[in-house]
């Protein structure tokens, strides 16, 4: 039995650095198409090239994409991007994570509903979208 990823499609969520990086290097690595996304353009950009679709071959199985997930339109063209890209997504990694502090004693930090919104809100909506 083969758990070879090699020809599928992933996205991966906060590629731009930690666990998000790794993931989205060791899939591409071993075969896989991979839309990495993060809010951070310019790390997408120092960890995978400005345009990653033209590597030296004229073909690159990366490809990045800048964006803020928690908007409706932005998941929307996440999923073309990586559509037209690709013609699939077979594989999704919520990597994406935000963290900070905040005062649990001050009913007026709005903090724990950013952070739920970010870390918890947008992986499902993500899914939901990716799933259909």
């Amino acid at each position: 039995m083969s758990f070879s990823i090699a020809g599928k499609t992933a996205i991966v969520t906060g590629a731009a650095n930690g666990v998000g990086l790794a993931i989205a290097r060791h899939f591409a690595e071993q075969g896989a198409n991979v839309v990495c996304c993060d809010m951070d353009e310019a790390k997408l950009i120092e960890e995978f090239g400005r345009n990653p679709d033209n590597g030296d071959d004229g073909e690159s199985n990366t490809r990045i994409f800048a964006g803020d997930l928690r908007e409706k339109l932005t998941v929307n063209n996440l999923l073309s991007a990586t559509i037209d890209a690709f013609d699939r997504v077979d594989i999704l990694v919520n990597a994406s994570r935000k963290v900070c502090t905040s005062d649990p004693l001050d009913p007026t930090d709005d903090t724990v509903q950013a952070l739920l919104d970010q870390n918890l809100m947008t992986a499902l909506r993500l899914s939901q979208h990716v799933a259909r």
